[in-house]
Formats: C-alpha cells, sequence, structure tokens
C-alpha cells in the first residue's frame, strides 16, 4: 500500500550555460583585481633599488624594459626578435594563419582578420582555467613569501620558450632560487604519469631552467638579468580549489594569512619537497646539484613565512 503522503524533496535545478558562465566571468575578475594588487605591490616593492616598470599589470616581467636604452642588458631588436616568436607561437596554438580557423571564426564569431583572431584567442587564454591557476598561484606566493621574497611572473617569451610561469628571488640572500611552472590538476589526473615530472627531469639533467628576461641581486641591486641552472618545480593547484583560493584572497589580502590559503600553500611547499627528492636521485650537471643543495633551506624559509603571518 502507498503511503499517504511521499517524502517532500527539492529538485536541484541544473546551473544553465549562461549562469555558470556569468560566474566564472566574475571569478575571473576578481583574478584580475587581484593580479593588479600583486604587480602594484612588487612595482613599489623593487623601487627602492631604482627598478621601475618590473612587472606589468597581470604580474608579468616587461620583457620591452629590458632594452639597455633603459638601463637594461639587450639590444632592441634582440627583443623584437623575441616578441615576434612569441607572436609565431600563439599563431601556432590559435591556427589564425589556416584558412580553416579563419572561415570557423568568420562564421562562430564574426570576426575576420588574423590580427583580429589572434586578440580573440589571447582574450580566451587568459580566461581559460590554466591560466586562471597562474593568476591566483602567483598572488598567494606574493602574499604569503613578499616580506623576504620577490616572486614575479616570467615574461611570455620565457613561458613559451623556456616553459618558466614564475621566479622567485631571496631578497636576504640575494639570490634567484628558483623557478616554477604552474599546472591545474583535475580529477581525471589522479593516477596518470606527469608529463611535468618528465619536463622538470629532462631540464635539471640538461643544466636547469633558463630564464632570459629574469632579475637577480648585485651588490645589494636588483637588475635585470639572463638567469639559468635553476631548478624548475612544478606548482600543482587543483580545479576544485580556484573558487575558495580566489575569494578567500579577495576578502583579506593584506591580512593574515587564512586557513584556506595556509592548507594551500602547505601542499605546493610539500610537493616541491617530493620533487626535489626525486631530482636528488639523478645525476645532474654540477652546477644544478649546488642549487639543488640550497632548496632545503629555501623551503624551510617558505614554511617560517607561512607560519609567522
Amino acid at each position: 500500500m502507498f503511503p499517504e503522503k511521499f517524502p517532500s524533496f527539492q529538485v536541484q535545478k541544473p546551473i544553465e550555460a549562461g549562469q555558470l558562465e556569468q560566474k566564472n566571468s566574475l571569478i575571473f575578475e576578481k583574478q584580475k583585481m587581484l593580479l593588479s594588487k600583486v604587480a602594484e605591490q612588487v612595482n613599489a616593492s623593487v623601487e627602492r633599488y631604482g627598478v621601475k616598470g618590473l612587472v606589468d599589470a597581470d604580474g608579468r616581467i616587461v620583457s620591452e624594459n629590458f632594452a639597455l636604452e633603459k638601463g637594461g642588458i639587450y639590444e632592441e631588436e634582440k627583443i623584437a626578435e623575441d616578441s615576434a616568436k612569441v607572436r609565431i607561437e600563439e599563431q601556432k596554438y590559435s591556427g589564425s594563419y589556416t584558412e580553416r580557423v579563419q572561415e570557423r571564426y568568420r562564421k562562430e564569431f564574426g570576426i575576420e582578420g588574423e590580427e583580429a583572431i589572434l586578440e580573440h584567442y589571447r582574450q580566451e587564454k587568459e580566461k581559460s582555467k590554466s591560466n586562471q591557476v597562474e593568476m591566483i598561484t602567483i598572488a598567494l606566493l606574493h602574499k604569503v613569501l613578499r616580506n623576504r621574497f620577490l616572486v614575479v611572473r616570467a615574461s611570455k617569451f620565457d613561458d613559451y620558450k623556456h616553459g618558466v610561469d614564475y621566479l622567485v628571488l631571496d631578497k636576504e640572500t640575494g639570490a634567484t632560487i628558483c623557478a616554477f611552472d604552474g599546472v591545474l590538476k583535475n580529477e581525471r589526473d589522479e593516477g596518470r604519469p606527469s608529463s611535468k615530472l618528465a619536463k622538470i627531469h629532462d631540464k635539471a639533467e640538461h643544466g636547469g631552467a633558463e630564464v632570459t628576461y629574469g632579475i637577480a641581486m648585485r651588490d645589494e641591486r636588483l637588475v635585470r638579468s639572463h638567469v639559468q641552472h635553476k631548478p624548475l618545480f612544478y606548482l600543482t593547484i587543483e580545479s576544485s580549489d580556484i573558487k575558495r583560493l580566489t575569494h578567500s584572497l579577495v576578502d583579506n589580502f593584506d591580512g593574515a594569512i587564512s586557513d584556506v590559503e595556509r592548507e594551500i600553500f602547505t601542499k605546493l611547499v610539500e610537493s616541491i619537497d617530493e620533487q626535489r627528492d626525486i631530482l636528488d636521485q639523478l645525476s645532474l650537471p654540477n652546477h644544478v646539484k649546488r642549487e639543488m643543495d640550497e632548496i632545503p633551506v629555501l623551503l624551510e624559509a617558505f614554511q617560517e613565512c607561512c607560519a609567522t603571518k
């Protein structure tokens, strides 16, 4: 016999595509706001060394300011060549030069011309989850480490050419410690062999990471510099953590480290230590070994920064 009344329950309505897109857009705008704050604070902190315009509004090192006439280290022609190489990579990934892609953009977006396609590609790439990981990671690293370390996003050229997303410089010792590559982790990645791990193996065995548009301390002065032989580690943030970390940083960017921020930062430090253990088992060039020997001290300093704020 059926009951007179069935128990009541609520049916969860699926989130419509438009609503989801709007929520994602709000998250992205908050991340952009965080990046702007990071860039402002980084540029202000390096002015004491006589360095202006180190990073752009996205926290990336500005390669154009490495020109000799601006106190940098490269001829303008070399910087222009590197910018052209970035454009070639963007053309390759976007397919903007192919008729098939150009036709698709005309039909789907009403966009014509290779330059307009490239601009659309850049905007979409900026909003991608992988780029959001880069944005939120630099905000977290900056908040936790800014009293002792200078953390910056690598130039677009070094991102494409050398696979480096971030550089870390110790303001106390003056050493450019290491380079990081930001990685988005999804649930489907569990148990899979990491292509990123293979990448850091290869980098370490072949002389370490190189950064064309880097930073270094010389005679207590911050200078634009070519950096090489640095250990490269990847920093993984799970897709499910992007939103809560964004909200946490937005709510209290200049305040104490929150439980969420401490939890995720601790995971990053533990991951670096695990990667270090793996790299230490490899037969590495002596100059990379010397750099690797400094990593335990670096991680200890990272933990102190996280514990004392």
